[in-house]
């Protein structure tokens, strides 16, 4: 799955079902695997509006021309080539072994993450949280869905921090961050910061090359740690390949809102 789909998924998300945005995602996600082969004129019958219409669409969602946009359509389960994605990581893993043995995992990644877990480093966040008053956090899919639960913890906290789902939205807050900023990113593999290079759907895209901001990474990869553009790591433990980021970054999270509750109610 491409970040097209996701793209897509965000303006059902956040569009009036009426409007002509809504109604034009629809029909490509339910066309998705074809959307790589149509016109531009073909696409604006499916959809019944004008090619002028698609076009500024495609310009909405993130894409320069109907080229780059064609391109992105490429539509694959694994497109990007990755080993941990969803479908054939966690769906293949319980089809292969069993639900007990997912559930094992889980629970076993959960133990070593916190058994092992940097509290120093839990600590610096918690006063970075303090200090600064502008903060975002951001990751991809799973990740950004971590980003949004922490939001809604902090809030609860009445620490208001940013995050946006839509990729172009999280770049241009990344990109235009001041040293007055400080950036949580979520993402297992440490690609996020790379992200933008290194997908052909992100060509020229270099956010963390350009930002001043504070960066923090919360990942599973200990190589992040020697990123010049990274301030410091939070790293959890993976007991086996597959993906469990999605339910550690919970208990992360709770574990960084309760030490900010510790530190402000001090």
């Amino acid at each position: 799955m491409g970040m097209l789909f996701n793209r897509l998924l965000i303006i059902l998300n956040e569009e009036d079902r009426n409007s002509t945005n809504y109604h034009i995602a629809l029909l490509m996600l339910e066309h998705i695997e074809d959307l790589q082969t149509m016109s531009i004129g073909q696409l604006a019958a499916l959809c019944d509006v004008s090619k002028s219409t698609v076009s500024k669409f495609i310009r909405y969602i993130g894409y320069e021309d109907f080229s780059d946009f064609r391109y992105a359509a490429v539509f694959r389960d694994n497109k990007y080539r990755n080993d941990f994605n969803y479908a054939t990581n966690v769906m293949e893993y319980i089809a292969q072994n069993s639900l007990d043995s997912y559930l094992l995992t889980v629970l076993q990644d959960i133990t070593a993450t916190y058994q092992s877990l940097d509290w120093a480093s839990i600590d610096r966040l918690v006063d970075d949280l303090v200090q600064y008053r502008h903060v975002g956090a951001f990751g991809l899919m799973f990740s950004e869905t971590a980003a949004l639960d922490f939001q809604t913890k902090m809030c609860y906290l009445k620490k208001f921090i940013v995050t946006n789902i839509n990729d172009v939205k999280q770049e241009q807050f990344i990109e235009q961050a001041g040293e007055d900023t400080l950036i949580i990113v979520f993402s297992d593999s440490g690609e996020f910061l790379d992200k933008y290079i290194r997908i052909p759907d992100f060509l020229n895209k270099t956010a963390f090359s350009k930002t001043r901001a504070k960066v923090v990474v919360i990942t599973s990869n200990p190589k992040v740690q020697d990123d010049p553009r990274v301030a410091y790591t939070i790293l959890y433990q993976k007991t086996r390949s597959m993906t469990t980021h999605r339910i550690v970054y919970g208990i992360l999270t709770d574990i960084i809102a309760y030490k900010y509750r510790e530190r402000t109610h001090a």
